[in-house]
């Protein structure tokens, strides 16, 4: 007794994660952006395992809480929920003094979350924000993505090049909301992260953060 193998045509997998394009950036795509420089590129570049370091958190630097030189007379801080997010205006991140930079890690830490509407930061460059946020410690480098070239410590999201994906993935869904939590999988994750948007819809694409200490904390009450 034999059995026939039936050969079946299998489509290619879903992504999950709909922000990252599997193709190179097109010609018009280079053209038309506002923000070339930004464009992901997919060089081979290899990472050694990283070996256990010490970590000197610019926040544990701080002695006087009110932080006069990151909040001067021009700043206005809104929150955005009383436990986690606050907007900060008057704030130009390109001018800050070290003690400044060592406050906003403060800041951060308090608060998770910090916006700086309207920043000249992102027209000056990647080389200028990597130097910035090296003060706050070691770059982090994520495989798995495009990244600027000769800059790997930047994770681009960029959706142009894989459309017909997005549009599979929501013929299986009803919307494009996805949760993650960064790179939790390594011994030493980032401390603090930074998040640029150049350029994007007028409505929606929003993202949201939440605060899983506070999930912890206030779930059971």
């Amino acid at each position: 007794m034999s059995a026939t193998a039936t050969a079946t045509t299998t489509e290619a997998p879903i992504a999950y994660d709909i922000n990252i394009p599997y193709v190179s950036v097109s010609d018009d795509t280079n053209r038309t952006t506002r923000y070339p420089q930004y464009l992901p590129t997919w060089d081979k570049v290899w990472f050694d395992p990283l070996p256990p370091f010490e970590y000197d958190d610019p926040a544990l630097r701080v002695k006087d809480k009110a932080k006069p030189n990151l909040l001067g007379a021009g700043a206005k801080v809104t929150p955005i929920q009383p436990i986690i997010g606050s907007v900060i205006e008057g704030v130009q991140l390109n001018q800050l003094s070290d003690a400044a930079k060592d406050e906003l890690a403060l800041l951060v830490s308090e608060r998770k979350v910090v916006v700086f509407p309207d920043q000249d930061l992102i027209d000056e460059g990647p080389a200028r924000q990597e130097e910035f946020m090296r003060h706050f410690g070691k770059p982090n480098y994520q495989p798995v993505s495009g990244t600027v070239r000769g800059h790997p410590g930047f994770h681009i999201i960029h959706r142009d090049g894989n459309k017909e994906e997005i549009s599979r993935f929501l013929e299986a869904r009803t919307t494009t909301t996805l949760w993650h939590q960064d790179v939790s999988y390594e011994i030493q994750p980032p401390g603090y992260v930074m998040l640029g948007l150049l350029e994007g819809p007028d409505v929606g694409g929003d993202t949201v953060f939440a605060a899983t200490d506070a999930a912890y904390k206030y779930g059971s009450q």
